[in-house]
């Protein structure tokens, strides 16, 4: 009896707890800080305030050009801002490299239709505390309001979710 009360402990140690839900999003409530600035691809500065309006529904993903996940990542969010014109899909290189070199890797990648700013010194990144790259949230009304760390896919499912969080 002792025995197998060990290996159950055991067991429940070893195997992951089922998630209360299959999202791939977490739900949060943050509003975005006006005051932080990222660059657009001339390299002119944009508050906040001016990139995300009231009306629009937002996808958007934090990556760099080092970062092997979010290649991996970036052609199924061109996919998705191609097939759902409801949704806005933006992504922010955290990146250090020159910006041109960074557009030039998304020209070689064909990603480049992507509407893509830039946060080298990762003030708006740090200001919402995240914990790495590839980072995929989804912004309503100038609040955060679901959040991905980690790869995104582009499939039915993870639509489906992104329009319940919308909706």
């Amino acid at each position: 009896m002792l025995i197998s009360l060990k290996y159950l402990i055991i067991l429940l140690i070893i195997l992951p707890f089922p998630s209360q839900s299959n999202s791939l999003f977490q739900k949060i409530d943050i509003k975005l800080n006006n005051n932080i600035i990222l660059n657009d691809e001339k390299n002119i500065e944009k508050k906040i305030f001016n990139i995300f309006d009231l009306n629009s529904k937002y996808v958007v993903n934090f990556w760099a050009t080092w970062c092997i996940p979010c290649k991996k990542e970036l052609p199924d969010l061109k996919k998705m801002k191609i097939d759902n014109k409801d949704l806005k899909v933006i992504i922010i290189s955290i990146d250090k490299k020159p910006i041109k070199d960074q557009l030039n890797f998304l020209k070689e990648n064909k990603v480049n239709k992507l509407t893509t700013y830039f946060d080298q010194n990762m003030t708006f990144f740090k200001s919402l505390k995240l914990r790495g790259i590839p980072t995929t949230l989804l912004i309503k009304k100038q609040k955060i309001i679901a959040k991905k760390e980690g790869i995104f896919s582009y499939n039915q499912n993870s639509l489906e979710q992104i329009n319940n969080f919308f909706n």
